[in-house]
């Protein structure tokens, strides 16, 4: 039997930027982490092994007698590795490899040490430039589409673009989702200018792209395995200054329909799809196994709706992700809701919360689906900063 053992590293994005096997994660990721350990349950195979930070409890007991889709999972704080035939981990990066060591895992699970820095460059920024080239080149009757980005290594070329455009965001190639992003939508200030010098410094160049009028943000979620591309669904979410918020817990359909009624048309997304999945099958693929999504927006320009189809490119699981598996294995097909990851530094907030929740928004199933409801993905106790929820509508 093949059976994984899964773990949420959320701090990935920052390893990557750190790029150190002893990195240490701020206190906030680590929070994020341990209050968040047990959702890979909700998207791994059902039989799979979910690394945890405490022993199986009330909640999993409960959780799992109410979906048998998610029965024969495993929480555990020690995995037998006899057991385990693979890794899937959030995301791949030197520290996760270091605490998989650490743990006991067999060394042949492991990825080597040049695959890892393969992964850390296919995860660098300009990935989604060269994705968005490819879909220029590749696809000329397609008009609605961005200027390419630019990666800029000189402080020079960061005032130069500056100039060019009247408002642009200068972006680190590597960083924490909605982080490492800096604004400037008027001159150019002492304080951006000494941002962008600083991540040329860290980490070799900026990239600059002009601020768009966004209308929707959404994803593309695709999932390579032994070297063959295969697309996984879509993600409509929303962020707030770069930072993700919430997803829709919708079917591709309605995602789609939702879209065209935006502007766009579907032979436009099947495009870009088929293109984005030539551009994976031979940048990526051949070095990486695992989910990755790629983020998108429609924008307005000339009372134009256009799409910018590669905005990043995330080689890891993403919220985006989890949104669209949680709802294809749990929720009524004719039911949609939302999907939020919710954070509070008052000790015991996020409790009350949840009793509230519990209380006004009690869960209905229709079999071993949701019909309507709330439910936290994540145990909450009088200690918990962060939370998954989903509620059905």
């Amino acid at each position: 039997m093949d059976r994984s053992l899964y773990l949420f590293n959320p701090e990935h994005d920052l390893a990557l930027a750190n790029n150190d096997r002893n990195f240490n994660a701020p206190q906030q990721a680590k929070q994020l982490a341990h209050d968040l350990a047990c959702l890979p349950l909700w998207y791994a195979p059902n039989g799979s092994i979910i690394l945890t930070n405490s022993q199986k409890d009330d909640w999993a007991n409960k959780i799992q007698s109410l979906f048998p889709q998610i029965a024969e999972s495993e929480l555990t704080t020690t995995p037998d590795f006899s057991q385990i035939t693979s890794l899937s981990p959030w995301g791949w990066d030197t520290a996760v490899h270091k605490q998989l060591i650490q743990l006991g895992t067999n060394a042949n699970l492991l990825p080597t040490d040049a695959l890892l820095n393969t992964i850390r460059q296919l995860s660098h920024r300009s990935i989604a430039i060269k994705a968005l080239q490819f879909i220029q080149t590749h696809n000329s009757s397609f008009t609605q589409l961005p200027q390419l980005g630019q990666e800029l290594t000189a402080m020079d070329d960061v005032e130069k673009y500056a100039l060019t455009y009247s408002q642009v965001i200068f972006k680190a190639p590597w960083s924490g989702s909605g982080k490492g992003l800096c604004w400037s939508r008027d001159t150019m200030t002492d304080s951006r200018r000494g941002w962008c010098r600083n991540v040329i410094e860290k980490q070799g160049s900026v990239i600059g792209e002009p601020i768009y009028d966004k209308l929707l943000d959404f994803a593309l979620e695709f999932e390579c395995r032994d070297g063959q591309v295969s697309f996984a669904g879509y993600s409509l979410f929303e962020t707030e200054k770069g930072t993700y918020r919430s997803n829709f817990l919708l079917s591709n359909e309605s995602v789609v329909l939702k879209l065209t009624e935006c502007g766009l048309s579907s032979e436009q997304l099947l495009s870009v799809q088929q293109q984005l999945q030539t551009f994976i099958a031979i940048e990526i693929a051949p070095n990486y196994s695992g989910m990755l999504g790629i983020d998108m927006f429609t924008y307005k320009e000339n009372e134009q709706v256009k799409l910018h189809p590669c905005v990043e490119i995330n080689l890891r699981m993403t919220m985006g992700c989890v949104a669209h598996i949680f709802y294809d294995r749990f929720v009524a097909s004719d039911k949609s809701g939302r999907f939020y990851i919710d954070h509070s530094p008052i000790p015991g907030a996020l409790y009350t919360d949840h009793l509230q929740r519990e209380t006004n928004l009690p869960l209905r199933l229709n079999g071993e689906r949701i019909a309507k409801g709330y439910l936290s993905l994540t145990n909450i106790n009088p200690s918990s900063h962060y939370r998954v929820r989903v509620e059905i509508e």
